[in-house]
């Protein structure tokens, strides 16, 4: 046989599986031009930890590498969104494989991911995606189109705001905002490739993409996630599986501190709380039953994190929610509002005014005072609802209370539900002794728990059920002024001149 037909041989020839092997995984590494730099950063933290695990699911109990993660979204961006620049696709998942491989997928194709409540009914996703911008969704069935894109620029995540306050809106991020976000976070809270979380809150909520998915793609942070879970589960998996971080809601921590029978947790170096009220209560409950102390953390949707309890002394002694984070400056107008200033917020803006007001305690610390809202007037004196909303929380046994103003009749009158395990009339008869009656709630709801998201946040709209299903003569909701409590403190008092001194 000549040199030619021993070249032709050689073509003709099935591949080895050798070659096979190596073809594919060259194919793997093929690189993606429009990748946003969430993409950048997680091709490096892939290749460092390939072997290494990176994500349990605690339904398969299986671990998941990181090596396994970036082939599947790899596979997942070349397959599905060829062609994808640009546009915001939505996706709705539980905590899981799928929801990091889609929104790996979607940095992977210079696509904006924008992350949906699992909780939204399968026949009500297209139409909230479309009202939020998206231009697909992802379906069970692969990616559905949805219509033009309505909106301009270069995204890489676009979160979804909490609507406490108004509509939910989409909030466009650039991958360098989300980095520095995510790096912040991190580097406040000492997390990285050595610790494993405990993942339960929504991976597209804003508090879990700053402190569990960020870091996870930048710095390895290893995540045991669940769908869905039970809270006398907690403890357990801590143990099982060696956790050490574990970032939870207000509702989740007072659930862990009212568990029968005491319990220690010595893998657990850092529990963390954020996107609503909790209570130096409950923050002492539960270092005293699992020897761990909370840290505070606080933010919002636009900003991502600001302030950090890094000690967990300010949350254990209703002190403070700790000092601005690394890289993020913090000022507080005249007005009293906390106006934030770093390269982690939402679109091209510089700096963003919140609603919620603050000051500086003695320690540089940042006291939240609670919201930015109007004051009523009740009797001819002005009052604001978060005064009286702090003067409860401050109660025996009570661990979270929600207090608004309602118009009825020419007359303002507060009306108030507490979280609680005593009666409405022994809280009320404690209030009586160091409150004038005109700071007294007229209406006074005593719940056992008060209804939330999944994002910690109370539930306004069930929570007005509960009141009009009391009270039936509760005016229209059209017809009453509501007031949010505000989110990611221990500490939402109020100071004025009338404030009552509780013991």
């Amino acid at each position: 046989m000549n040199r030619r037909s021993r070249t032709q041989s050689r073509r003709l020839a099935p591949p080895s599986s050798a070659r096979l092997r190596a073809k594919n995984a060259v194919a793997s590494q093929v690189p993606f031009p429009n990748a946003t730099l969430l993409w950048r950063s997680w091709e490096k933290t892939a290749a460092r930890f390939a072997e290494e695990p990176a994500l349990l699911p605690l339904e398969s109990g299986q671990w998941i590498r990181f090596r396994d993660i970036d082939s599947s979204a790899r596979q997942l961006a070349r397959e599905h969104l060829a062609g994808a620049r640009g546009a915001w696709i939505a996706f709705s998942r539980p905590n899981g494989l799928e929801w990091i491989t889609i929104f790996l997928a979607c940095q992977a194709a210079g696509a904006a991911a924008m992350p949906l409540d699992a909780t939204i009914p399968a026949e009500n996703l297209a139409g909230t995606a479309r009202m939020l911008g998206a231009s697909r969704i992802w379906t069970s069935s692969g990616l559905e189109f949805l219509g033009p894109q309505r909106r301009r620029g270069r995204s890489a995540v676009i979160k979804i705001s909490s609507g406490s306050r108004r509509e939910a809106a989409p909030l466009p991020f650039s991958a360098e905002a989300m980095i520095e976000d995510g790096r912040n976070t991190a580097a406040a809270m000492e997390t990285s490739e050595k610790d494993v979380a405990l993942a339960l809150l929504p991976f597209g909520h804003s508090y879990a993409l700053g402190s569990l998915i960020l870091p996870f793609l930048l710095r390895g942070l290893r995540l045991v996630s669940a769908k869905e879970f039970l809270v006398s589960q907690i403890p357990s998996w801590i143990r099982n599986h060696a956790i050490t971080f574990f970032p939870s809601v207000p509702d989740i921590w007072r659930a862990l501190g009212q568990l029968r029978g005491a319990s220690t947790l010595p893998s657990l170096r850092l529990a963390v709380s954020a996107g609503a009220v909790l209570s130096a209560e409950t923050a002492r409950r539960i270092c005293d039953r699992f020897s761990v102390k909370i840290h505070s953390l606080y933010g919002s949707s636009e900003t991502g994190s600001i302030c950090y309890d890094g000690s967990g002394d300010a949350t254990i002694e209703e002190r403070s929610v700790g000092r601005p984070l690394p890289r993020v400056s913090v000022t507080i107008r005249r007005d009293g509002r906390v106006s934030v200033v770093s390269r982690a917020l939402s679109g091209r803006r510089e700096r963003i005014t919140l609603s919620d007001i603050a000051e500086w305690n003695e320690r540089g610390e940042m006291r939240l005072l609670g919201r930015a809202d109007p004051v009523v007037t009740i009797g001819g004196r002005k009052i604001h609802p978060a005064e009286v909303e702090a003067l409860l929380r401050r109660l025996p046994s009570v661990t979270d209370a929600h207090v608004r103003s309602v118009r009825s009749q020419s007359r303002n009158y507060l009306i108030a539900a507490v979280e609680s395990p005593t009666t409405a009339g022994k809280l009320l008869r404690l209030l009586a002794d160091f409150v004038p009656s005109w700071k007294i709630p007229r209406l006074f709801l005593c719940l056992p728990h008060l209804p939330r998201n999944g994002r910690g946040k109370v539930e306004e709209k069930a929570l007005q059920a509960l009141f009009r299903e009391a009270y039936p003569q509760l005016p229209a909701a059209e017809a009453s002024k509501t007031r949010p409590p505000a989110t990611g403190s221990s500490d939402s008092r109020i100071k004025t001149e009338n404030s009552a001194r509780l013991p």
